[in-house]
């Protein structure tokens, strides 16, 4: 039986949001920019589903962490994400995500669950099922280590991971020279916030989560 990835995500905090019909277009507006960006991907498109939850269909493959991570940047909010890997029982609509179901968006929902229930205070954000128990173990403590990177970056090393996505940089390894010329700093400026902020290490961890959950797939088709 064909196995898919399913993945739900849920604002961080979204009650709190004053203007929730302003946070609403910007929803709307990020979730259309990656169904755009990312076609290649998406099987079922981003559908905002209840309250300010979200959902969408995709599989193993490169690429799922640089489009989540960019969705983040989109949003300028944050969110929670679980990422559930099985089978489906409904038919794939591509153009909208609402009414799918199957054992994929079951451990969807277990893993969001999870992480509301123990995020390390604050620091893990994402967490995957439905790889078996012992592969599921050593992905989520991949997820969780490099979230916890993530969560200590300054804010000017967020900003050139920003710089770095909206030029499709989503590798360990690249030229940095014209990287460092496009920001106006000096080489080895750059390769000091990357050094201090470790995001090719957590660029790293991504590519290896993905590429693990790609052979697992293969595997089993």
């Amino acid at each position: 039986m064909e196995q898919y990835l399913a993945i739900i995500g849920d604002l961080i905090h979204s009650r709190e949001i004053e203007d929730r019909k302003q946070v609403q277009k910007q929803i709307k507006k990020a979730f259309q920019t990656i169904n755009e960006e990312y076609p290649e991907l998406i099987l079922s498109k981003l559908t905002l589903t209840l309250g300010d939850e979200f959902q969408f269909l995709t599989k193993p493959q490169e690429g799922i962490f640089e489009l989540l991570d960019q969705l983040e940047m989109e949003l300028g909010l944050p969110f929670r994400l679980g990422i559930g890997y099985g089978s489906l029982l409904t038919e794939i609509n591509p153009d909208i995500s609402i009414g799918a179901d199957g054992e994929a968006f079951w451990n969807a929902r277990d893993a969001i669950t999870h992480v509301h229930d123990k995020d390390w205070s604050g620091k893990s954000r994402v967490r995957v099922k439905g790889f078996g128990e012992e592969e599921d173990l050593l992905l989520n403590a991949l997820l969780a280590t490099s979230d916890t990177l993530k969560s200590q970056w300054t804010d000017l090393q967020r900003e050139t991971f920003h710089e770095m996505l909206k030029r499709r940089i989503y590798r360990e390894s690249f030229d940095q020279k014209p990287f460092a010329q496009e920001l106006g700093i000096s080489e080895s400026n750059l390769s000091k916030r990357l050094s201090t902020s470790n995001i090719k290490l957590y660029l790293h961890a991504r590519r290896a989560i993905e590429s693990s959950m790609e052979a697992h797939h293969a595997k089993t088709q």
